[in-house]
């Protein structure tokens, strides 16, 4: 009563029966008055199906009660968003038959069913880049989620979703300052190369180097056996078409150990090459769709 702006005693008009059997009279009425009995039935009709959500365990933690019950007015709410989402007023294509429509029943376990397979790493949802399984993973291999546009979330069916290396973790990391598309980008990172006390293996062929390129941080050999040999490694590392061979990318992108990876052959060299290239095609497809 104390949202109430005014609160003053009238006379309201009752009406019940048809014909001559119909009555009316007035009775004493106040704004909170009419307010309650206006809503009660809505607010007795949520409390029951708060009950049919069975959303609720024994415990001594007192505070875990008025969270399930505000989790269970959430899925009433969905239910509802279903309903009206059913009936085709929002968008014709959504329409349902009522015959076809789930149940408040079969809905309720139909979204306990998506909410325990739901995984945190597709970050579709507010809150889901705070877990812990989602920022286990690297950075190239995070999803952007709803952040994503129309032409993104398709990524999860793409053909190489088999494995990390996606089209949504290539647009990634072509923000990355590693592949070299100018004579400019590859002299620069020749430039950063510098010579290492101790060797690691390189990041193309495996083996032990003792250069390192300083803008990607990374081990790449310029040299075979002491016989220069037109630095292979460097270029091919700095080459987008390369992408997700190398031995970090085993990692990144992967998500594998870098201990069970091995150097790839001209074989997965080409093949990788024709994913990047279709890639790229997408992308320029998709670009010109949005111009």
């Amino acid at each position: 009563m104390n949202n109430l702006p005014s609160v003053s005693l009238y006379v309201a008009k009752r009406v019940r029966g048809k014909g001559p059997n119909k009555r009316i009279w007035g009775i004493e009425q106040n704004e909170a008055r009419e307010t309650y009995l206006r809503h009660y039935y809505g607010i007795d009709n949520v409390d029951h199906m708060i009950k049919n959500t069975s959303n609720r365990y024994i415990t001594w933690k007192y505070w875990h009660a008025p969270y399930q019950h505000a989790k269970s007015m959430g899925i009433i709410a969905a239910y509802d968003m279903y309903k009206e989402c059913c009936d085709g007023l929002l968008d014709g294509t959504w329409k349902i038959p009522v015959k076809k429509q789930m149940s408040f029943s079969d809905f309720r376990m139909k979204l306990s069913e998506q909410m325990l397979t739901y995984d945190p790493r597709k970050n579709r949802y507010a809150g889901d880049d705070k877990f812990w399984r989602y920022t286990q993973q690297h950075k190239l291999r995070r999803s952007s989620g709803s952040l994503n546009s129309g032409a993104d979330d398709s990524v999860d069916d793409d053909v190489s979703s088999n494995d990390g290396l996606t089209l949504q973790v290539f647009m990634r990391a072509r923000g990355l300052p590693r592949f070299c598309k100018t004579l400019d980008e590859i002299s620069n990172h020749f430039s950063s190369i510098t010579k290492m006390n101790n060797g690691c293996k390189c990041e193309v062929c495996g083996e032990k180097t003792i250069w390192r390129c300083g803008i990607c941080n990374r081990n790449l050999c310029t040299m075979d056996r002491r016989t220069w040999n037109g630095a292979k490694c460097v270029l091919r590392y700095h080459n987008e078409e390369f992408f997700g061979l190398a031995r970090s990318d085993h990692k990144s992108i992967h998500g594998k150990s870098v201990d069970k990876w091995t150097p790839a052959d001209d074989a997965a060299i080409a093949r990788n090459a024709r994913r990047v290239r279709r890639f790229r095609a997408d992308i320029k497809q998709g670009e010109r769709g949005i111009a």
